[in-house]
């Protein structure tokens, strides 16, 4: 996969999925910052099924501006749906992928397009931030975690400002609210991510706090992307290791009680404990049999899910 340094046709996908802020007078603006890297354009707005109002509003517009296409979806679905949606009609060489809000100062894009030719995929990290002390706690401690469990840490993981190649954008496989992690996804699929400072736009700036309930799902969509990345091809490991865990606490605790019942004449049969070391080795075998089993089913389709991607042919 050599990298080609000009720009070429820009697709912008704007998702319409929760927080939407000025669909019209945003999407003039941002035609414009667009317009004026002096490249053909589309722009493609994907919008939940709630959001009929906005799809009537734009719907007038691409009337009469051929370079508006609106993708209209038949139900609300989670961002990273809404995003794959629109990165399955993309026509261009980049796709920009820019919020249905304004998060950054919209003359700071050329970075962006600089940056990617030498990357795969621009990251914006809004710099510097005029969020609350919190928000900007919050953005740290996701980051750092983020670090920990992937080993790689991006600054403002918030920022939903991206630029790649459209390469990247078609061999993503998003759903649900993966969209926060499309920089972990393109870097397990050998993409190079970047990360480029942009101003924060002045009205972006964070309107309290998110139930505990975000948190917790945001949390799950963390875990469930270290598994993707770390264990999809080799579950035996991930499933392996808590079974093997497991069956060993099982056989010890079960050891040690049966030198109790021969030697120190302990009665086991009315001891819960019994039960509970039983239940561990039996969860040990069953774990063991999950990653067996998800092993044989990668085995089986090995030869259509290749796992290396070329960067360059020479010769």
């Amino acid at each position: 996969m050599s990298r080609d340094n000009s720009i070429g046709k820009i697709s912008v996908v704007v998702p319409v999925c929760e927080r939407v802020e000025h669909t019209l007078k945003n999407y003039h603006e941002y035609r414009g910052a667009v317009e004026a890297l002096g490249q053909d354009f589309e722009f493609i707005y994907a919008i939940n099924s709630q959001f009929g109002d906005i799809a009537d509003a734009l719907r007038d517009i691409a009337k009469e501006d051929n370079q508006l296409k609106l993708l209209e979806l038949s139900r609300n679905y989670g961002e990273g749906t809404v995003l794959q949606a629109a990165f399955d009609h993309v026509t261009g060489d980049s796709t920009l992928v820019l919020p249905p809000y304004k998060q950054v100062e919209l003359d700071e894009l050329p970075k962006m397009f600089e940056a990617l030719k030498t990357a795969d995929v621009v990251l914006a990290t809004r710099w510097p931030r005029l969020d609350s002390k919190f928000k900007q706690t919050q953005t740290r401690v996701f980051s750092n975690l983020m670090k920990r469990l992937t080993h790689q840490k991006y600054a403002d993981a918030g920022c939903h400002v991206r630029l790649m190649r459209t390469q990247v954008a078609r061999e993503l496989n998003l759903y649900g609210d993966q969209h926060r992690f499309l920089p972990l996804l393109a870097y397990e699929l050998g993409y190079v991510p970047v990360e480029v400072k942009l101003k924060q736009d002045h009205e972006n700036v964070a309107r309290g706090q998110h139930n505990p309930g975000v948190y917790l799902r945001r949390m799950l969509d963390l875990l469930t992307i270290v598994f993707l990345t770390k264990f999809n091809k080799k579950p035996l490991r991930f499933f392996g290791i808590l079974g093997a865990s497991s069956m060993v606490m099982g056989l010890l605790g079960l050891i040690y009680m049966t030198y109790e019942r021969l030697f120190l004449d302990v009665s086991m049969a009315d001891r819960p404990l019994l039960v509970l070391m039983s239940l561990f080795l039996v969860l040990g075998i069953q774990l063991i049999g999950i990653g067996l089993i998800g092993e044989t089913i990668i085995f089986t389709h090995a030869e259509q899910n290749k796992e290396y991607r070329i960067k360059q042919i020479i010769n």
